[in-house]
């Protein structure tokens, strides 16, 4: 949607107001089109993010590897929600896996994490994160 679309919208009030005021907010180009949503993977990973289980999985294992019933335990719900949420973890490659008999232990992969990161600092304009 361009920015000119938007201001044909308001009412002939709104509509005068913001055209009065066009250089003090700094709107310049009234036919650039503004992107409101995020690109690819990055929208994914947004929506995966927004759940505090899967936060929670990411942040536990942000240092150390670790098994679903003691990530279970840590977050206080059950082994196989956990086990749900890890797979769609890894369906981003947002952790690593190590197996030992029947065991499984994840621990987050951090590159990756730092990869969305960087795509979302540059998604507001900013480029990469300071100390990289």
């Amino acid at each position: 949607m361009k920015l000119r679309e938007l201001i044909e919208r308001l009412n002939e009030r709104q509509r005068k107001t913001v055209m009065g005021c066009l250089e003090k907010c700094q709107i310049f180009d009234l036919d650039e089109e503004l992107e409101l949503e995020p690109r690819g993977e990055l929208q994914r990973f947004l929506k995966i993010m927004a759940n505090p289980i899967r936060y929670g999985i990411l942040k536990i294992l942000r240092d150390r590897w670790m098994c679903v019933c003691l990530i279970s335990e840590a977050l206080g719900v059950d082994q196989t929600l956990v086990s749900h949420h890890i797979r769609i973890l890894k369906e981003l490659d947002l952790l690593h896996e190590r197996r030992e008999g029947k065991l499984r232990f994840y621990r987050t992969n951090e590159e990756r994490l730092k990869e969305f990161i960087e795509m979302l600092a540059e998604e507001f304009g900013h480029g990469a994160p300071e100390g990289r």
